[in-house]
């Protein structure tokens, strides 16, 4: 009878040891999935950038919207606010977020105005009204407002701004692809769209009136 439920007993802890390599097993080959699939997604950090006080998340190769119209707000300001004491901060902060293509005539762009702001004793302030997203590009923005140009006179000079900034998520870190300004609203593909098919009948008007 002993030796019955002895067998019995060594036949259950062999078939329990069993299961249990066989469930070890399972879950090392489910842990190795897990590690794989961790290590192969990019890392997404939570920050705070310039002139924000929400949150927001930028990973490897792309960020929430709230942080690149954060960034192409902060780019338009620096640009946009210059006095002959501050002109040279802008190159110091331009440089590290420029793309290579663009860097050398952005970079002489600025040494440009900064000199002449430095000759004409000029003051530029830019106050941003709203930042609008390109719809057929994502990473085109348009920060639109007014400029304040002010002399040696302390007469001032306002417009109407428009800064285009083009930018891309590369390693976590903004980067300026594309940069002009110019007066005006914003030349979004479509208002570029709509001024070509204006022109365009504008010239077959006038080609139709010179063949009368």
């Amino acid at each position: 009878m002993l030796l019955s439920n002895l067998k019995k007993s060594i036949a259950g802890t062999r078939s329990e040891n069993n299961f249990l390599r066989q469930l070890a097993v399972g879950l090392l080959v489910v842990n190795g999935a897990l590690v794989v699939g961790l290590l192969s997604q990019d890392t997404v950090v939570t920050i705070v950038p310039p002139a924000m006080t929400e949150q927001a998340w930028v990973d490897s190769n792309a960020a929430s919207d709230t942080y690149t119209e954060a960034w192409a707000l902060y780019v338009a300001n620096v640009v946009g606010n210059v006095n002959p004491q501050t002109a040279t901060m802008i190159r110091s902060t331009l440089e590290p977020l420029l793309s290579n293509d663009i860097y050398q005539d952005v970079i002489n762009a600025v040494e440009e105005q900064v000199a002449q702001i430095r000759q004409d004793r000029v003051v530029i302030k830019f106050e941003a009204k709203e930042v609008l997203r390109e719809k057929q590009n994502a990473n085109k923005f348009f920060v639109v407002g007014r400029t304040v140009m002010t002399g040696p006179n302390g007469r001032p000079v306002r417009s109407n701004t428009t800064y285009e900034v083009e930018l891309e998520i590369r390693n976590y870190k903004p980067t300026i692809t594309y940069l002009t300004t110019y007066s005006g609203r914003p030349k979004t593909e479509d208002v570029l769209r709509r001024d070509k098919a204006s022109n365009e009948a504008k010239q077959r008007m006038g080609a139709a009136q010179d063949a009368k």
